[in-house]
């Protein structure tokens, strides 16, 4: 009885471990790359709202100079 119970602890064991979800590279490579992506476009709108920004200031600054 006690080696029917070690064979089914033993066989259990192995099922277990073969059990796990296994993620593959690729799968990971392309959530990474979707994220750098994302992050560079949001990157992106922030440069160029801070351009237009100095832009208008700029221009701001040249027409108050103008107008004195």
């Amino acid at each position: 009885m006690k080696k029917v119970l070690a064979l089914l602890a033993i066989v259990g064991f192995v099922a277990c471990n073969n059990a796990e979800v296994k993620n593959s590279t690729e799968d990971s490579l392309k959530i990474a790359d979707s994220t750098a992506k994302a992050q560079k476009d949001s990157l992106d709108r922030h440069v160029d709202t801070a351009k237009a920004r100095i832009d208008s200031t700029k221009k701001a600054n040249k027409d108050s100079i103008k107008s004195k």
